[in-house]
């Protein structure tokens, strides 16, 4: 500091005259100072806000493509559905609509038979007329006559009337007998026309509710067509759900991974037990690995042959010949990995009995039956627990594509985040920035008030000075 005095035996006039020099110093460069803060304003400041500028399209436009990818993935599904639920009527309409023509000529054959019926019930053989009146009218003509050839004939014509009373009675009564049987065989017909209607019936209520579900899909699809914001809100709540589920499953599986590399780890350690390593973990652990993402991969290609997902395209485009021929080598490459590991659970037991075995003998014999016993128990439960196991991991081929397509939404939502978070960063730190240097700026006009202010009254003397001599 004692370099920088004019006087080193007077350091406060020195003081005083070094801050009056840097004073008038700063005063004279004044506005190149201030051209020079507002450079730097400019750069720093307006940068920032480029780059918050910049930060906030990007994240619009990864916004929209989000909101594109979203309505297509709705869309397909809502198309999957729809071509679905018509696949399902055809199959419908083609087995049940086949046996319609046969169930119409139940329906008609049953309804000609009512109607034949019908006929002969309503055929009945008449009364004879008037036989009532000439009964009785007999009756009184053979009280009052006294000829015994009248009475006889009389008697004869009345016996006549009689019998053909109860001929016309036994006529009228086998008639309708014969009413009553046609009438009760004509029961199990209306029967057979009441089922047969009823299964009409639950064709056409299969039928509505088919129709009352494409419905359903078709104001889906065109609602999600439309692309509003209650779409895009609904696609994105079904997207976050299943991200969450599938990510739950997959952790699930992933916990069952390690159960299952830990279960053939250390068979496979001595069957590869080399001591060479590949990148950085031992052979055994690393095939041990290779084991269980080759059964996952070997559960992609059946998930795939079998139509359920189509996370390899390829095989979902393939003829159906190749698709089945891909599916047998896979479960029986498949078959063979699992019997694989249960002989090295198996394996695995009988090395842990071994690495026991000193234990065991001085344990005596009733412990030794003991662990024998429960050794048993421990190789067949290790035993199923590896075969269970990779067809277990062949199924997490479901939730793998369901996380795979979540799981894109999800990270550009993130990711969206990020790019906002940094954008709000970039302003802020605009607005810090921007007010400092204001403040030095300040602070500079405040340090050169006085030569400022001589300077002011100077300017304003002349001025005055001019102005009279003008006068």
């Amino acid at each position: 500091m004692e370099t920088l005095y004019f006087w080193p035996e007077m350091p406060g006039l020195s003081i005083v005259v070094l801050l009056l020099v840097t004073m008038l110093f700063l005063w004279i460069a004044r506005e190149p100072i201030h051209k020079a803060f507002e450079a730097l304003l400019e750069g720093t400041s307006g940068g920032l806000k480029k780059m918050a500028d910049s930060a906030k399209q990007l994240a619009e436009k990864m916004r929209e493509r989000d909101r594109k990818v979203l309505l297509e993935s709705g869309i397909g599904d809502a198309k999957q559905k729809l071509q679905e639920e018509f696949q399902r009527v055809e199959m419908s309409y083609t087995k049940h609509l086949s046996n319609y023509p046969a169930l119409q000529r139940k329906l008609d054959d049953s309804i000609s038979k009512i109607e034949t019926d019908y006929k002969d019930c309503g055929q009945a053989t008449p009364e004879a007329p008037g036989w009532n009146e000439a009964v009785a009218s007999i009756a009184k003509v053979q009280g009052s006559s006294g000829d015994r050839v009248i009475e006889k004939m009389l008697s004869e014509i009345h016996k006549s009337a009689v019998d053909g009373e109860k001929r016309a009675l036994t006529e009228l009564r086998n008639t309708t007998s014969k009413r009553h049987k046609i009438l009760s065989s004509m029961a199990p017909v209306w029967k057979s026309i009441s089922k047969q209607l009823k299964e009409v019936g639950e064709l056409v209520g299969s039928v509505l509710d088919t129709t009352n579900r494409i419905d359903k899909h078709m104001t889906q699809f065109e609602k999600i067509s439309k692309g509003d914001q209650d779409s895009i809100d609904t696609l994105a709540s079904r997207a976050n759900k299943l991200f969450i589920f599938s990510s739950i499953i997959m952790v699930v599986a992933a916990v069952g991974a390690f159960v299952n590399f830990r279960l053939i780890a250390l068979p496979m350690s001595e069957l590869m037990n080399d001591g060479s390593r590949f990148l950085g973990m031992p052979v055994s652990d690393f095939s041990a690995l290779v084991i269980i993402l080759i059964e996952v991969f070997l559960g992609v290609f059946i998930m795939d042959a079998l139509g359920i997902t189509n996370i390899i395209p390829q095989i979902g485009t393939m003829e159906r010949n190749k698709r089945r021929l891909i599916l047998y080598a896979s479960l029986f490459f498949l078959f063979l990995f699992a019997c694989a590991e249960a002989s090295l659970g198996v394996l695995r037991e009988m090395l842990t009995e071994a690495k026991t075995a000193a234990n065991q003998a001085l344990a005596g014999s009733s412990a030794a039956v003991a662990s024998q016993g429960a050794s048993q128990i421990t190789v067949t439960g290790q035993a199923i627990l590896g075969f269970v196991l990779p067809w277990v991991l062949a199924l997490v081929a479901m939730p793998l594509e369901v996380f795979i397509e979540s799981s894109q939404h999800a990270f550009r939502k993130l990711l969206i985040l990020l790019v906002n978070t940094f954008a709000s960063l970039c302003r802020m730190l605009a607005f810090l920035i921007e007010y400092i240097i204001k403040i030095i700026i300040h602070l500079y006009d405040a340090y050169i008030i006085i030569p400022t202010k001589i300077g002011s009254l100077a300017s304003n003397r002349g001025k005055l000075q001019n102005s009279g001599a003008g006068r």
